[in-house]
């Protein structure tokens, strides 16, 4: 597909990218961009005319490495004369300054770097560097200080010359200006069902059609359970680290939400606009379709711990239900990681998209999880792609879920008119208060199960919790509310990504919403792993990797989704006389569309259409055509290549 060879060379571009800069430092082939961890907030300045610049290794590895040659004069005992520059010289606490570091030396710069403390936030192999220094994502720095940046550098004989700046970091604002932040409130209504989602001001739209990104701040009522908070091990898992909850002193102090500020990472592009929580879980907090206004994920105007989450140790079952896509490791049931602050670093790639890339802060010394979240331009989707690795000399069993709340459209609550898009035959329950269902462990039909459709939420009871069986059968799954016309897709391996599984807390006698929340708002779960169940371990060997990559992306406009993939979204239905087709393309695309439907004559559609203007159009039925029949739907480009190719069974009458 053409989105596939594009991230695949996106992927390799930055792969030869990032192993450039690993040639000129010293990072451990097993760290998860160590960088990130001291020096997130750097962006290093993509200009041509410059010399490429890394990140430092290691926060710790302060002093440059001249390579001094054998041929370098002995006489040479004159260090190089270093600037060092910032602009603004008050660099803005949510925006950028502009750092500009020059070396001059009567033989050569081999090294130069800047550092913040012993902090190394860049260096050059040569005498110019530049690069964004964003204070509110540095370690170790508060709004309103003032700190000493140094300039290093060395010349091949081993002379080393500096220069000292002192810079003023702004004040964080509690009011941010739109040129300084964006600004997201959210407070928690206690009678209002279903509080619109805190939404991020829109920026300014960039030129050339690239990708924003930007840190900011989000403001949320957070409950006060991290006073409550202990370090513990899990024994089972090698001593995994794991936080704990004193939920008996937590309740005993009778709490209450704090309007409370945390990170905000913010990718942003002509149709989406993704928030990141970097501190809580590294989760997807947002995904705002930009055509509709509408966020398609839930996000829980307050953040409150839950009684759900790991069984063991005592005290991990802690999950903060904050909504969005999250990522459970090491163990089922949201794992460990969801409420620790995970380490990012970001790049600008060549097509002008960005990479985020998270990651578990524990160190490479125990198993670790990075997830890339990539968001191109002029596109509706974005890509994730997780990465697990075992840093140890013994098997790793472990499992990882991506684990998505949803609630498409602007009411931030699932709807009656939910439906799963679930393309599999039979399922096994995981769980289920409704009585009338198979238990636990139990096979059941889907999506017709004693008469009732429970790929519509409406006809739902009590909560359920099921897996596609025996494993994940197709390649997309997601939601879709027909009363709102929007929905969200998951495009996944399913050869490596093996487990799909749905959840949600009920409908017509639903778990008590308070459970998770304030405001009475509901939402419903889509859950990837790579193992089909949750009783299911993956065991990576010592050294061992698994990555894969997924696409998720809102689809608006066409009323359902019958067939999907990284292209395009397509959706049939028939009201017994017209069959209506809609196709969501994730991109810009022209070209042709075919619908064939036996005993009729193929129709076809020349098409302009991008993700804001889907296709859509009916056809009469002829009277001869059968009740039910395979319609084929094929969309090709106008240079020839098939975006989309389609043959699915539909009740014409």
């Amino acid at each position: 597909m053409r989105s596939t060879r594009a991230i695949l060379v996106t992927m390799l571009l930055t792969v030869l990218a990032l192993a450039a800069c690993v040639a000129q430092s010293s990072v451990s082939p097993t760290a998860p961009v160590p960088a990130a961890e001291k020096a997130a907030a750097v962006t290093v300045a993509a200009v041509t005319a410059r010399p490429a610049i890394t990140k430092a290794a290691s926060p710790t590895d302060s002093q440059p490495r001249p390579a001094v040659s054998p041929s370098s004069p002995a006489a040479d005992t004159v260090p190089p004369v270093v600037t060092l520059s910032a602009d603004p010289a008050e660099a803005p606490w949510l925006e950028s300054a502009t750092v500009s570091a020059t070396a001059r030396d009567d033989v050569g710069v081999v090294d130069l770097e800047v550092l913040l403390g012993d902090q190394v936030l860049a260096t050059a192999s040569v005498g110019d560097l530049s690069f964004d220094l964003i204070p509110a994502e540095l370690d170790g720095v508060t709004p309103g200080g003032t700190y000493t940046l140094t300039a290093r550098a060395a010349d091949a004989a081993g002379n080393v010359g500096q220069a000292a700046l002192a810079v003023k970091f702004g004040p964080l604002l509690d009011t941010p200006t739109p040129d300084a932040a964006e600004s997201l409130r959210a407070t928690a209504a206690a009678d209002t069902v279903g509080t619109p989602a805190p939404k991020v001001t829109p920026a300014p739209t960039r030129p050339g059609g690239g990708v924003g990104y930007r840190v900011t701040e989000i403001t949320l009522p957070t409950y006060p359970y991290a006073a409550f908070l202990h370090d513990a091990t899990d024994p089972n898992l090698g001593d995994y680290p794991v936080t704990v909850l004193d939920r008996e002193a937590y309740e005993a102090s009778n709490p209450h939400p704090v309007p409370t500020k945390h990170r905000l990472i913010v990718l942003e592009n002509r149709y989406l606009r993704l928030g990141i929580l970097p501190d809580l879980g590294g989760r997807i907090y947002e995904v705002t379709f930009k055509p509709t206004g509408n966020n398609e994920f839930y996000s829980n105007p307050v953040v409150k711990p839950t009684n759900w989450g790991p069984a063991n140790p005592a005290g991990a079952n802690w999950w903060l239900g904050i909504g969005g896509l999250g990522w459970d490791f090491p163990v089922e049931e949201h794992g460990y990681e969801f409420g620790k602050p995970w380490g990012f670093d970001h790049v600008t790639l060549p097509n002008g998209g960005v990479m985020l890339t998270l990651f578990t802060r524990h160190g490479p010394q125990i198993p670790y999880a990075v997830v890339d979240v990539i968001l191109p331009p002029d596109a509706a989707y974005f890509v994730v792609q997780p990465r697990i690795t075992n840093s140890w000399g013994a098997p790793f069993k472990f499992k990882w879920w991506d684990s998505a709340m949803l609630a498409p459209g602007a009411a931030n609550s699932a709807g009656p008119d939910l439906q799963f898009i679930f393309p599999v035959s039979e399922v096994t329950v995981h769980s289920t208060g409704d009585p009338t269902l198979p238990g636990a462990g139990q096979p059941m039909a889907w999506p017709v199960y004693s008469g009732r459709d429970f790929s519509q939420l409406k006809n739902w009871a009590q909560y359920l919790g099921v897996f596609q069986r025996p494993a994940a059968t197709g390649n997309f799954m997601g939601v879709y509310d027909t009363a709102a016309d929007e929905g969200m897709l998951r495009i996944y391996p399913n050869d490596v990504a093996r487990g799909a599984k749905i959840f949600s807390p009920g409908w017509s006698d639903p778990l008590d919403s308070k459970l998770w929340t304030d405001d009475g708002s509901g939402y419903v779960e889509l859950h990837g792993g790579v193992m089909p169940t949750f009783n299911d371990w993956y065991e990576l060997e010592p050294g061992g990797e698994i990555t894969w990559s997924e696409v998720w992306y809102p689809v608006a406009g066409i009323g359902g989704v019958t067939q999907a993939n990284e292209d395009a979204a397509l959706a049939l239905r028939s009201d017994g006389s017209t069959l209506r087709v809609g196709i969501f393309p994730t991109a810009a695309m022209q070209g042709q569309v075919t619908v064939a439907i036996p005993g009729m004559d193929p129709v076809v559609r020349t098409v302009d259409i991008d993700p804001s203007r889907p296709f859509t159009t009916e056809i009469p039925l002829a009277a001869g055509v059968p009740a039910q029949v395979a319609v084929a739907v094929t969309l090709v480009d106008n240079a020839g290549e098939t975006l989309l190719s389609s043959q699915a069974q539909v009740q014409l009458r």
